[in-house]
């Protein structure tokens, strides 16, 4: 089946948490896009405020959709109904971080067939990509492709926004089967910003990050010394195939937003 990729040119996005949309000024000219992130426990409420914010300061937000976090139909539609009021045309819909559903949603398949988001207005909406592999979806690949096919009889626009890694070869591997699986759909690789090792492998445990983990441990972190000595630009040197690249800032904001400037990245 033939996708439509997202109307995107911009080479670099960032993920912030809600309580963080205060401090982009610092990223103002270096991104467009900011995702804005759902964990466990937060308050739809912060969300849409961090949005708003975002929004007057010129950005374009890109909230994500936690699909385990909603306790009922009724939430869901709430948080819908707000991406409306606030003019949000793109999503990141992912099935979040905790272990089992506070409802009735298991995984984003589920939010994607939901009247909720079908009547919400979203025109493009960002799944994710897992090239170390999902470790709670061993069919994630099968999983992906029925969202990618969902979205097109949809009408809706789609990407891919992967898992960052400290593993160039294994994304190069993942973006090359993506050519052949979803031809035609960008691919926004996850890069992990500006940050020491012990803060890195402390997400990494989190993000479920084992491959690359597994690695750095049993070298004695001297791969992570030589692609991730406080400089990304060693590991996406080493990634082929993509130009489109989302960085996690682990190490803060400032750092990454430094990072960009010094690099000459741009909005």
């Amino acid at each position: 089946m033939s996708y439509t990729n997202s109307p995107t040119n911009h080479n670099w996005t960032v993920e912030i948490v809600p309580a963080h949309a205060e401090r982009t000024d610092v990223l103002v000219g270096l991104v467009r896009e900011i995702f804005v992130t759902m964990i466990p426990g937060t308050d739809e409420r912060d969300i849409l405020s961090a949005l708003a914010q975002l929004k007057a300061a010129g950005f374009e937000p890109v909230p994500h959709v936690a699909a385990r976090g909603f306790s009922d139909d009724h939430q869901l539609r709430y948080f819908f109904e707000g991406l409306r009021d606030h003019a949000i045309e793109k999503v990141l819909v992912i099935a979040g971080g905790l272990s089992s559903p506070s409802g009735p949603y298991q995984n984003s398949l589920q939010v994607l067939q939901s009247k909720a988001f079908q009547k919400s207005g979203i025109s493009t909406v960002a799944i994710a990509g897992h090239p170390e592999g999902n470790p709670v979806d061993a069919e994630a690949e099968q999983s992906l492709l029925k969202k990618l096919d969902l979205l097109s009889e949809q009408g809706n626009a789609a990407e891919i926004v992967t898992q960052w890694s400290f593993l160039p070869e294994k994304v190069n591997v993942y973006l090359k089967q993506m050519e052949t699986l979803a031809p035609g759909i960008a691919v926004r690789v996850g890069v992990p910003g500006p940050a020491s090792l012990k803060t890195l492998l402390k997400y990494a445990k989190v993000c479920g990050v084992s491959a690359s983990t597994a690695v750095l441990k049993k070298q004695g972190f001297s791969l992570g010394r030589l692609l991730l000595s406080g400089d990304p630009s060693k590991f996406i040197n080493k990634v082929n195939r993509s130009q489109n690249f989302h960085l996690y800032p682990f190490g803060g904001l400032e750092k990454s937003a430094q990072w960009l400037r010094q690099n000459n990245y741009s909005a």
